[in-house]
């Protein structure tokens, strides 16, 4: 295990070059900890530490960690994401962006890019219980507007459910030259041309029944458009669903626009199916968003292993062979902690393939 930290250390060092080599060792060992540990208490991470001391001194250690105003998202996770979209082999990068909360005393936004039916972090913000602004929302997607503009010959989407239906964010995407497709409310005031305002709902939905409104203004406010809106009543949801996108809409539509439903088991994993984010009850905010910088480290590390797996056709080793049912997170976690009693090669990387 020690060797393996040594690995990872030298693996990070190739990206993370502003902090000092005790911090960025921290990290590695934060990290490694992780994807070892069933969950992110800190008495359980300190004894998956390759490293001499009693318990309480690796606990103090980690907590240290966790209190460095230098380690931060900006010089700790950002160049992970920059080394991640450089090496970026998918014709498109789905970007979700949707909000977990914590009890109800914190919400973590987090923007991510889809991928294999789990979403890779790219950046977050820890922030008081509640829903979010657009003014937030848009200042999270400029934390990686650079990196991704850089991506050539790349379809960008933007998704995301109700909260982030606002007109400004739509405009946002439309300046970047990006896609959307995001949830809208059933009160939203619509007209198809003829200036005749009426709420989404007016369009009469049944259960089991799907619509496609092409070339409509949205809302009353900003007589925004043309945009194209979704009606659709699933047997998943209770009441009618609408979803509006810059594209002519239809079937194929439909289908791409699940992928914003993959942020819902990628919060499970950082929550009781993985790290359990829970059960750490820190509530000072600059702490728990480093705790957050060394799951989405340990996350990426982790989608990458199961993703080698995938590539190199080792699944067998850890599931069935007429099943593919377990996830990427669940692989590369399993994969790792088997390695270790079996002495097999664990990759180390931070990028995927498509």
């Amino acid at each position: 295990m020690e060797e393996l930290h040594h690995r990872l250390y030298e693996e990070l060092a190739e990206y993370v070059t502003d902090i000092s080599e005790d911090l960025l060792k921290n990290q590695a060992l934060f990290t490694q900890a992780l994807v070892f540990s069933p969950d992110c208490v800190l008495s359980n991470l300190a004894t998956e530490l390759p490293v001499d001391g009693q318990r309480e001194n690796l606990i103090q250690r980690l907590r240290r960690w966790l209190k460095t105003k230098k380690v931060s998202q900006k010089c700790c996770y950002l160049p992970l994401v920059k080394h991640l979209l450089m090496n970026w082999t998918g014709s498109e990068l789905n970007l979700v962006m949707d909000r977990t909360d914590l009890e109800n005393r914190t919400s973590i936004l987090m923007l991510s890019a889809a991928y294999k039916h789990r979403c890779l972090p790219l950046a977050w913000q820890v922030l008081p219980f509640g829903s979010t602004k657009q003014d937030v929302q848009i200042e999270l997607l400029e934390e990686v507007r650079g990196l991704v503009e850089k991506l050539k010959d790349v379809r960008v989407t933007f998704y995301g459910d109700a909260e982030f239906r606002s007109v400004d964010v739509q405009k946002y995407c439309q300046k970047q030259g990006w896609h959307w497709w995001l949830g809208i409310m059933s009160d939203t005031l619509y007209h198809n041309g003829d200036g005749n305002w009426q709420n989404l709902s007016s369009i009469g939905l049944e259960f089991g029944q799907r619509q496609y409104l092409n070339n409509v203004i949205l809302t009353k406010r900003h007589a925004y458009g043309p945009v194209h809106v979704i009606g659709d009543w699933t047997k998943r949801h209770d009441t009618a669903r609408y979803y509006v996108s810059d594209q002519i809409v239809d079937r194929f539509t439909w289908r791409r626009g699940r992928k914003r439903f993959w942020t819902e088991p990628s919060f499970r994993d950082y929550k009781g199916y993985g790290f359990d984010l829970e059960k750490s009850h820190i509530v000072d905010t600059d702490r728990l968003d480093r705790l957050i910088l060394a799951m989405a480290t340990a996350l990426l590390w982790i989608i990458h292993i199961g993703q080698w797996l995938t590539h190199s056709e080792k699944r067998h080793l850890l599931e069935a062979t007429h099943k593919r049912d377990y996830s990427l997170f669940r692989l590369g976690r399993d994969y790792a902690r088997r390695s270790r009693v079996n002495g097999w090669t664990l990759p180390i990387g931070f990028n995927v393939l498509h």
